[in-house]
């Protein structure tokens, strides 16, 4: 059985600028809920509650995408420097993700259409053996 509750964070904090935290997590569509809070809890820690609700939207998309499309384990990290956040979510699957048009009665594909919503901007780089899904939201007076 799936463990649904990942292991505690891993905190780094470099310097009062920088700091990490990162969850190794099982692709199980609970986790989506959890790596919401695991974030939520994050960000009020580091005074970034401002950006909670964007990050936290973009956090549930990549997730699950991870989730749906690549395979375990999944590595769900935030790092923060001043009053920005970069998101990454890790998987181990090799297709990139893309966009495509979703029609107003469809369950799905409008995941990346959120994130590019919520998220200041966000990308993709290859990972060993995957790749890593990233997104940047800053506080409002810095975008």
């Amino acid at each position: 059985m799936k463990n649904p509750n990942p292991a505690p964070p891993s905190l780094i904090s470099a310097d009062e600028n920088t700091e990490e935290a990162c969850w190794e997590l099982p692709a199980d569509s609970e986790v989506v809920g959890k790596a919401r809070r695991l974030a939520g809890d994050a960000l009020a820690a580091w005074g970034m509650s401002a950006v909670a609700e964007d990050v936290t939207m973009v956090v549930s998309e990549l997730v699950s995408n991870a989730i749906v499309h690549g395979r375990t384990p999944i590595v769900f990290s935030l790092h923060r420097h001043g009053r920005t956040v970069r998101g990454e979510v890790t998987d181990h699957s090799i297709v990139w993700p893309s966009p495509f048009p979703a029609g107003p009665d469809e369950e799905h594909g409008r995941g990346l259409a959120i994130v590019a919503a919520y998220a200041d901007r966000w990308g993709v780089e290859p990972a060993p053996g995957g790749k890593t899904v990233w997104f940047v939201c800053a506080e409002w007076g810095l975008r």
